[in-house]
């Protein structure tokens, strides 16, 4: 299942395909990139080949209904090139919720649109296809990019968590946003 998508600042396409095997030496690699890891709030810090493979084993048990975790692929002179990755996490099947995070973990393709339209796909198919009711999302106050396409993405903010996120140092707040689904 491969899900295309144009994006607005490049001129080019992108799609997301399902998370395989092969594509976990890139995620590590992606969550242990200092510049990356300062993006996103989670504590993926030093993570190891072992540590992707336990998470996705693990994520094999509630993506049999359909897939949850994606890799964005970006289109550039004919061929398809992994850039980040989406998914969805923490569902809670009996309310119909569930979290959303991306990463675009290939800096060179920062600031392209790409973040903006994964995030409106994913809610798209989050709220038609998987049939959610909410979906929930954080990013750090200071990542402008991630909050902005969230929020183009139709998310709401909810509320602040002041001091949540430590990096370099300092304190900063974690913004939480979510997006209902209108139909229930």
């Amino acid at each position: 299942m491969a899900m295309e998508f144009e994006y607005h600042r490049g001129a080019g396409k992108a799609r997301m395909r399902p998370v395989q095997q092969a594509d976990w030496n890139r995620i590590v690699g992606w969550w242990n990139d200092s510049e990356v890891q300062r993006l996103f709030d989670s504590h993926f810090v030093n993570q190891t080949f072992s540590d992707v493979e336990k998470w996705f084993k693990k994520r094999e048990q509630w993506e049999e209904t359909a897939p949850k975790s994606f890799i964005i692929e970006a289109e550039e002179q004919g061929k398809w090139h992994p850039v980040g990755i989406a998914e969805f996490f923490d569902e809670r099947p009996g309310h119909k919720t569930a979290e959303f995070g991306f990463l675009i973990g290939e800096k060179n393709w920062w600031g392209k649109g790409l973040g903006t339209e994964c995030a409106r796909v994913m809610v798209r198919y989050g709220l038609e296809e998987i049939k959610y009711h909410r979906i929930g999302a954080v990013s750090a106050a200071y990542n402008i990019r991630s909050l902005n396409a969230l929020q183009k993405a139709g998310f709401q903010i909810e509320g602040v968590r002041k001091g949540y996120v430590l990096r370099d140092g300092e304190y900063h707040d974690q913004i939480q946003m979510a997006v209902l689904n209108p139909k229930g």
